[in-house]
């Protein structure tokens, strides 16, 4: 498609001229295409009086415009010409203006006109100079503008009606000042600007309705400042903005309505501008924008609805906005990140149910609250995915907690981290044979209750002190016991002036073995020395776990 600068000269050669298709004119047009002072083409049009094309609708004719060069045609002159009343309802049957050429510096007018017989065709037509009216049209059939070009100041199909039909403006050039589809009802049929080229045009959707009928703007390209799609009513159709240009301008899909059809904006391109999908209700439908580059710009879905937002493999280099209304699942894996997601709730509270961010480059940073947000649950909801998965994503988070200076979340995203690890590694053990999963049992034992709950991996200096506690009494619990074995106890090596009881000889020799403080005052016998020397290395392991989660708080 070409982005070139198009100009159009015509001169009319007053002799007359046969057109292949056998209609004959007294006059004809010479229609040149120039670009950069170059001539790209030239050819031969017929050059119809506007009487006679007035005449033939007077008179029900068909109107077959095909190879014409139409000047000055409006509706509006019509009416006065035969003095019908303004706003009349007037009908064109069976309208064919393939490859014609229709221009007027005051507009060409087809407002309040009714299509009817065959389908309509403007296909490779071009509409130069001024303003193209169709305002409040009817079609009661399909309506095709296939590779049509529009060179104006205004494009207007305001509160246009288009009944079962198909609206096709595929690979069309729209070189406009303003487009205008505000109120305009598309009906059942399937509506189509595949390809089409925007340029500089300001896009004007607002208050549109689709019915059933397919949506695509496959491979569209806008680079207008303003593309408007606010509050437009999508049906239930499947609706495509697949691989479209947004350019830098600003994009409003704001408080839209999508019914039933999947949605989808794979590949697209989101420039520097506000691109905002906020308030939308996209029901229960799967919304696509995997493979999306949003190029510095701000991106938002702020109170908006759906079942699962899915931006996949994308580049998200600015502002991203996912305070969500009610979601059940945004995947965001496998994305680059190089500016700001934010999930923190604001003025409303932010429903989600999913979060996925497996695989992203987390080069910028994510806004979100552990408890608020339900970080817990946002990532361990996960379906499909592997605790390996689920791991990893706690460690992002974990990661992004510390750059925000959210210690305490970082504290908790770290020991999901660690408990999905293990997880992960004792499911792999067990496809390894038995002797390799009796292994990984043993040493998910141990870590669960050494690292886990001991003092969950050194984030609660705290609960590490109370473990200690625990620790210390249980071995005299022990000591106790043992000491109704025959030659075995603890022994006062100084004849125990202070003559202790049984609990406090056992309760301070648990102290001083497990402190490895050893006065010697008080000495184990029999099945009390191995204990004694367990005691030890729990004492020296504990007291090393206390100071690793004590210094790690207040270093920070």
């Amino acid at each position: 498609m070409s982005r070139k600068k198009i100009s159009y000269t015509v001169k009319v050669v007053d002799s007359p001229i046969e057109l292949i298709d056998g209609k004959r004119f007294s006059r004809h047009a010479i229609l040149e295409k120039w670009s950069n002072n170059y001539k790209l083409s030239s050819r031969k049009l017929g050059a119809p009086d506007k009487g006679e094309i007035y005449e033939r609708i007077k008179n029900g004719e068909d109107l077959n415009l095909d190879n014409c060069y139409v000047k000055d045609f409006s509706i509006s002159d019509y009416r006065k010409k035969f003095g019908i009343p303004e706003n009349k309802e007037i009908v064109l049957i069976s309208v064919s203006a393939q490859n014609a050429f229709f221009e007027s510096i005051y507009g060409t007018d087809f407002s309040y006109t009714a299509f009817k017989g065959k389908p309509g065709n403007f296909s490779y037509a071009i509409f130069n100079q001024g303003k193209a009216n169709f305002g409040h049209s009817r079609c009661e059939s399909s309506l095709n503008f296939n590779r049509a070009e529009f060179h104006l100041e205004e494009l207007s199909f305001r509160f246009a009606e288009f009944d079962k039909g198909d609206m096709r403006f595929s690979t069309c050039i729209f070189d406009c000042e303003d487009i205008l589809f505000v109120n305009t009802n598309f009906g059942d049929g399937n509506v189509s600007f595949r390809q089409a080229d925007f340029r500089k045009s300001n896009c004007n959707f607002q208050y549109a309705r689709f019915a059933v009928g397919n949506i695509s703007f496959d491979k569209a390209v806008f680079d207008g400042e303003h593309i408007d799609f606010r509050k437009v009513e999508f049906g239930k159709g499947k609706v495509e903005f697949r691989r479209v240009n947004f350019g830098n301008g600003n994009i409003s899909f704001n408080e839209s309505i999508f019914e039933e059809g999947k949605v989808s904006f794979r590949y697209s391109f989101f420039g520097t501008g506000f691109n905002t999908f906020e308030s939308i209700d996209f029901g229960e439908n799967e919304v696509f924008f995997d493979g999306v580059i949003s190029n510095g710009g701000y991106l938002s879905f702020k109170a908006s609805k759906f079942k699962t937002l899915s931006i996949t493999d994308s580049r998200l280099h600015g502002h991203c906005n996912f305070k969500v209304a009610k979601g059940e699942l945004i995947d965001l894996s496998f994305s680059i990140i190089k500016d700001i997601l934010d999930f923190q709730s604001g003025e409303f509270f932010v429903n989600l149910n999913t979060l996925k961010i497996d695989g992203i480059k987390n080069m910028g940073k994510i806004f979100i609250s552990w408890d608020e947000n339900k970080v817990y649950d946002l990532i361990s909801s996960q379906k499909m995915s592997s605790d390996h998965s689920k791991a990893e994503q706690f460690n992002l988070l974990k990661e992004s907690f510390n750059s925000n200076g959210k210690y305490s979340s970082e504290d908790k995203a770290y020991v999901a981290f660690k408990r999905f690890e293990m997880k992960s590694k004792l499911k792999k053990s067990k496809s390894k044979g038995k002797f390799t999963s009796l292994k990984g049992h043993v040493l998910y034992g141990f870590q669960w209750l050494v690292f886990d709950k001991a003092g969950l991996f050194a984030t609660a200096p705290l609960r590490v002190f109370t473990t200690m506690l625990v620790v210390l009494s249980f071995f005299a619990l022990i000591y106790m016991t043992i000491s109704k074995i025959p030659g075995s106890g603890i022994y006062s090596s100084i004849g125990d002036p202070d003559s202790l009881t049984l609990i406090g000889k056992s309760f301070y020799h648990s102290a001083i073995t497990f402190f490895t403080i050893g006065y010697g005052d008080f000495y184990p016998s029999g099945h009390a020395r191995w204990v004694s020397a367990i005691e030890g290395w729990a004492g020296v392991f504990l007291m090393s776990y206390f100071t690793v989660a004590f210094v790690r708080k207040i270093l920070r």
